[in-house]
């Protein structure tokens, strides 16, 4: 799957162009009339992947159009944020209280107690 991420419209338009044939593409921004011809024009994929929400914001008649022939877009879940590592930093200290490891480690109690209670239920299961 070609992952293709813009700010903008005529970006996305422009890294489209540079576009090999591809079977599945996933672009970041909701879908119109213009990415929708780029992408059939440069790329000729079978599947387009949008996150979500922008799946419910891009135009449902382009969708209808592209299942037409026969490309099908999917909405899929995309990761957002950072990845951080307070799992693993609160998993060495596990044999302690939220209280002592947020003190030890810095960490807000809050964010301790819920990375806390989802490893200690993680390792009862």
């Amino acid at each position: 799957m070609k992952k293709l991420r813009a700010k903008t419209k005529e970006e996305l338009i422009e890294k489209i162009k540079s576009c090999d044939s591809e079977d599945e593409v996933y672009i970041n921004l909701e879908l119109d009339r213009d990415i929708a011809i780029a992408l059939l024009e440069n790329c000729e994929p079978k599947k387009i992947y949008l996150p979500k929400s922008k799946y419910k914001r891009s135009s449902k008649k382009i969708i209808k159009a592209l299942e037409g022939v026969d490309v099908e877009v999917i909405p899929i879940k995309a990761k957002t944020g950072r990845p951080t590592n307070v799992d693993k930093i609160i998993k060495k200290y596990l044999d302690k209280k939220p209280k002592e490891i947020a003190e030890i480690t810095g960490i807000n109690l809050k964010t301790v107690e819920y990375h806390y209670y989802k490893l200690k239920k993680k390792e009862k299961s």
